[in-house]
């Protein structure tokens, strides 16, 4: 038997989806996304567990979570609760917050290892070039991919490189207390060593903006740099920089320090860099099994058995 409460949605949720997590006698207020997110502020006021907006249109900055007076959870459907809500203001009004740590770490693995094999290779549509030889391309076996970040999905796309026969660093905030970790190297080291550097870091004060000049140029030639993580851990205008001068000689980016990427970024410009609108966790799976960690922490907030 669920003890009743209210349940403000800000994702892009079904209205019957969102009830069916709570059934019985919990209250459920579905945001309208025409609206901004001061439209919510009434049903705010009134919530006691909130989804938060992992699209980020509808985020929870600090007047919105001004209007928590009864809030006891914040529940965000993505990995890192930066980008729905305003973190400092969540911490000195001791929001309790939770996540979906891990749902997308093979979405984004594979998608991973597919951008590094295609800026390997180039592949090019005949369709396109006629039928002509490809320039050569290089053999996953025989480079070095350097991963920045060794949580679920550094490791994801760890074990799917092992497979192929890939030398693999990485690398983390802190180097391993007892030293007896072979891949791992300092994040210079880690630049210099690396043909594939693919970063998978959380944004925290420490790592924004920690890819920057210096880093950019001690990296190989013919490099290739990959950002699924973050954008802002990047400086860009270094980056834009590096690429006109060929360090990296390819980057393959699908996320920005702005979303959506404004127009008339000088990354749109640059021959030597492939985007994409931050779809590197857009698979099927991976949104079921986000909905279903989210739906388990609205279980346990309301206290409602699980299903089978």
């Amino acid at each position: 038997m669920s003890h009743g409460g209210v349940l403000v949605c800000l994702s892009d949720y079904p209205d019957e989806l969102v009830r069916q997590w709570v059934p019985g006698a919990v209250e459920v207020v579905v945001a309208e996304r025409e609206l901004p997110v001061t439209a919510a502020y009434s049903a705010l006021r009134r919530a006691d567990v909130v989804i938060a907006d992992a699209a980020r249109r509808l985020v929870l900055d600090a007047p919105a979570i001004g209007q928590l007076d009864r809030c006891r959870l914040v529940v965000v459907p993505a990995v890192g609760i930066e980008v729905s809500l305003d973190v400092t203001a969540a911490g000195e009004r001791g929001l309790r917050i939770v996540n979906a740590a891990g749902y997308n770490a093979d979405a984004v693995a594979d998608w991973t290892v597919a951008a590094i094999i295609d800026a390997l290779r180039r592949p090019r549509d005949l369709r396109e070039t006629g039928w002509v030889a490809q320039p050569l391309g290089r053999e996953l076996g025989s480079v070095t991919v350097g991963l920045v970040g060794h949580g679920a999905i550094g490791r994801a796309v760890e074990r799917r490189l092992n497979g192929f026969g890939t030398t693999v660093l990485h690398t983390t905030s802190r180097p391993p207390a007892d030293g007896t970790d072979p891949g791992w190297v300092s994040l210079p080291e880690l630049f210099a060593a690396s043909d594939v550097v693919s970063l998978h870091a959380p944004l925290t004060p420490a790592t924004a903006g920690m890819v920057d000049a210096p880093l950019l140029a001690s990296m190989p030639a013919d490099s290739i740099l990959i950002n699924t993580a973050r954008g802002a851990l990047v400086v860009e205008p270094d980056l834009v920089a590096a690429l006109r001068i060929g360090r990296p000689a390819t980057a393959v980016l699908d996320v920005f320090a702005e979303e959506p990427l404004p127009a008339d970024h000088p990354l749109r410009e640059l021959d030597s860099v492939r985007l994409t609108p931050h779809v590197a966790a857009g698979t099927w799976q991976a949104r079921e099994r986000v909905r279903g960690i989210v739906a388990g922490h609205l279980r346990v907030a309301f206290g409602i058995p699980p299903t089978d």
